[in-house]
Order: C-alpha cells, then structure tokens, then sequence
C-alpha cells in the first residue's frame, strides 16, 4: 500500500480484485481481515459467519440477497463497524455460512468518500479521496422597490 495526498494503491489479486486490509470491531473485540473490493455487489460488506462470531458481532435479522447468477440466498445481518485506511464506517454486515471471502460492496465505497479505480498496466487499485464540490451558490436578488405611479 502506498500513500501519496489521499491516494491509496492495493494490488490486484488472481480475481481481478483490489485486497485491502480492514478491521471489524464487534463487542469489546477486533478483528483484522483482507477483504475483496467486489463492485458487483450492493452491500457494505460481507465476511464469513466464522469470523462475525469471532470478532463478536451483535446479529439483529435476516435477509435475502440475490446473486449474481439470480439465486436468492438468506444470510444473517449485523450492524457493524469496519476501520479502512483510517476512517471508520458504519453500515450492515451480513455473516455468509456458504463463503469464505470478506467482500466489500458498493455502500461500502460510497459511506468511504473515495474514487476508486483500477489500473491494469501498473497491477495496482487506486484509491483517491473525493474532494467536496464546490458548489456555486447565485448571489441574493436585492427586490428594487416598486415605483409608485403618478396619478
């Protein structure tokens, strides 16, 4: 991993995937995982149900989750926080009982406020903080006064 101004880069990995270090924190433990960027998916993040009982995660539901070749599958759901590249997040975990991979998704690079590209020449995944947009606001109409007519 390098770091130059709000840029990260990772290297990509057999799957064409960036692997980047996160921690789960889970009641009173934390665990330190390499995580899959996976773009094709929605979630936040999922890591095996092995490791959401390591790292003590409170369970609060189910759901279903459809995958990428339409089977639906219900994993079990936790509220969680992950620590990445300094900035720790917030969002839902599901705990898979059928994978071994940690993946993160889509909310996961929103909620992070970072870019994130790839670049196949150099073999790395970038990552670059999004500066806030500058947003031009028009300036204050002053209302003239109406000019009374003359009778």
């Amino acid at each position: 991993m390098t770091d130059k101004s709000k840029t990260l880069e990772f290297p990509i990995v057999e799957n064409f995937s960036p692997e980047v270090p996160i921690e789960v924190f889970g009641i009173g433990k934390t665990i330190k995982v390499v995580a899959s960027v996976d773009t094709g998916s929605t979630g936040f993040l999922q890591i095996p149900l092995a490791v959401g009982i390591k790292a003590n995660l409170r369970l609060f539901g189910t759901r279903y989750y459809q995958l990428a070749d339409g089977r639906k599958v219900k994993k079990l759901e936790c509220i969680g926080k992950i620590r990445f590249a300094g900035k720790e997040l917030f969002g839902i975990i599901s705990l898979s009982e059928t994978s071994d991979d940690c993946l993160l998704g889509m909310q996961f690079l929103e909620a992070l406020g970072m870019d994130f590209t790839v670049s196949p020449k150099r073999n790395r995944a970038i990552f670059k903080l999004l500066l806030e947009k500058k947003i031009d606001v028009p300036p204050k109409r002053v209302k003239k006064k109406a000019k009374k007519k003359k009778k």
